[in-house]
């Protein structure tokens, strides 16, 4: 249980995590971020057998952050 929960909170903090970086910088910081992040942990398991890996969901929540962000920046900022 505690698993799934700790999982759901990672998601949680990427959706955050990008739909801020887009609110306050853009779409391409919050893709990038989001990306480099994912090759990060990717390279990090590789090279030192520790850690999460490339994660479809992280990117996934990822996505979804950057397309809320987006629509708020649209609607709210007008820009």
């Amino acid at each position: 249980m505690l698993d799934i929960l700790l999982k759901l909170n990672d998601k949680l903090l990427h959706f955050l995590a990008c739909l801020v970086i887009t609110l306050t910088a853009g779409e391409l910081c919050a893709v990038t971020a989001g990306v480099t992040k994912e090759a990060a942990d990717w390279m990090y398991k590789k090279n030192c057998k520790v850690g999460s890996g490339w994660d479809w969901l992280d990117i996934l929540a990822d996505a979804a952050g950057i397309a809320v962000g987006s629509v708020l920046r649209r609607l709210v900022f007008d820009y």
